[in-house]
């Protein structure tokens, strides 16, 4: 039983840690909004604040916009995509790992 759990445990962190951009952007998003903002600016305006709060990211250019994407030793822990098109600005967050979520959300929040 003790090897049975061990490596069910095993499993379900190589699954885990196999979790990328794609996968977590399908999930609901913990935060949604539109903002004035170009999404450049806006992207500049979250970076800045993840960064202050040693929040370890990259950023990546995306058509009309771009993504902000935050890895961990497990992969892909979460994803901030913002787009304009025809002159509205959208962003969407979100999470694999609901322990960060808060603290990640609250700049997303504050720079719309």
């Amino acid at each position: 039983m003790k090897v049975r759990t061990a490596l069910s445990l095993t499993v379900l962190a190589a699954l885990t840690a196999c979790a990328n951009v794609k996968d977590v952007s399908k999930r609901d998003p913990v935060f949604y909004g539109s903002t004035q903002r170009t999404a450049e600016d806006y992207t500049n305006c979250v970076a800045s604040a993840w960064k202050s709060q040693g929040v370890n990211f990259q950023r990546k250019a995306v058509r009309n916009g771009f993504e902000l994407i935050q890895e961990d030793s497990l992969g892909v822990e979460a994803v901030l995509t913002t787009t304009t098109w025809k002159g509205k600005t959208e962003t969407r967050l979100s999470t694999r790992i609901a322990r960060r979520d808060q603290s990640i959300i609250e700049p997303a929040n504050l720079c719309l």
